[in-house]
């Protein structure tokens, strides 16, 4: 008897179900014949339904700092940025046939139930429309992620390079690549055997193997530029450790030795002396070049509006 009368609660027509309204409260409903959520409340209701309508790029500043800026010269940090783009252009090509498909899918199922005289299948039916709706969702957020995330990009190429009309000439100039490669080894090899430098004190197996790969001239640069790199590096970190045991040592006077909250020093320097911080920028040093400038300057004068 209780499935016969199950069975009489099934929809009959596709007008008692709305394909497009399988919320939170649906899934409370669902949850309380399989497994009850005794302690749901309305702001838990609340925040599930709002996450099912958002989508969590990857923020520009993460794009420029450690995907973009991981490659150490301005040529393949420009490639890098039409890689990512093209990555998540040709996501959101298969992404938007899905949605279509998912719509045309929802569209057929909805027809197929109102054709579907078996109370059983026409159960089945509601179910499969309610996972279409859930998949509807899913693509609609990847569709507004990759959307986000492909303007970031672009964003980044128009900030970093003077004129982005020029980049793809110049990512297609095969005889460019070439000369931009050996640049790009360069500069690579001298910043791991540097982080060797300022960690251990010496350039580290792997590097050493890699390094005697390159030709007797490309290793003599590798290895002045990681030395010069490491120094100026490691006088700037004593420099800030001066300061900072300055500063400390000010905090602490007149306490007796104690720990102190440090993750409340950390959210206070981050919230109140990162924008008035006196320290170099990353992409800017005191006589106004930089490292990777020195080693790779064609990309960016290539890519400079002329002035009239």
């Amino acid at each position: 008897m209780s499935q016969q009368t199950s069975l009489q609660e099934i929809p009959k027509s596709p007008g008692d179900y709305n394909s497009d309204n399988y919320d939170v409260n649906e899934v409370i409903k669902a949850l309380d014949e399989i497994s009850p959520w005794e302690n749901c409340d309305e702001f838990t209701k609340d925040i599930m339904e709002w996450s099912d309508h958002q989508f969590f790029e990857q923020s520009e500043f993460q794009n420029k700092h450690f995907v973009i800026n991981s490659h150490v010269t301005p040529y393949r940090q420009m490639q890098q940025a039409a890689m990512e783009i093209q990555v998540r252009y040709n996501s959101l090509q298969k992404i938007s046939i899905s949605f279509k498909r998912c719509l045309n899918d929802i569209a057929r199922v909805t027809h197929e139930m109102e054709q579907e005289e078996d109370p059983f299948y026409k159960q089945d039916k509601i179910y499969e429309l309610q996972l279409l709706q859930v998949d509807k969702n899913v693509w609609t957020n990847k569709i507004n992620q990759s959307k986000q995330e492909i303007e970031s990009f672009v964003s980044i190429i128009k900030s970093k390079f003077g004129n982005p009309s020029d980049i793809k000439g110049l990512l297609e100039d095969k005889e460019l690549k070439e000369r931009e490669e050996q640049k790009y080894w360069i500069a690579r090899m001298a910043r791991q055997s540097a982080t060797d430098l300022m960690t251990t004190g010496r350039i580290q197996a792997g590097n050493i193997e890699a390094l005697l790969q390159m030709s007797p001239e490309d290793q003599a640069a590798v290895v002045d530029l990681s030395l010069t790199y490491s120094t100026a590096v490691n006088r700037s970190i004593g420099g800030i450790k001066e300061a900072a045991e300055a500063r400390v040592d000010k905090m602490m006077a007149g306490k007796p030795p104690q720990l102190f909250d440090t993750s409340g020093v950390l959210t206070d320097y981050a919230t109140q002396n990162i924008a008035d911080r006196a320290l170099q920028s990353a992409d800017q040093s005191e006589g106004g070049s930089n490292v990777s400038g020195r080693i790779t300057d064609s990309v960016s004068k290539k890519t400079s509006t002329p002035s009239n």
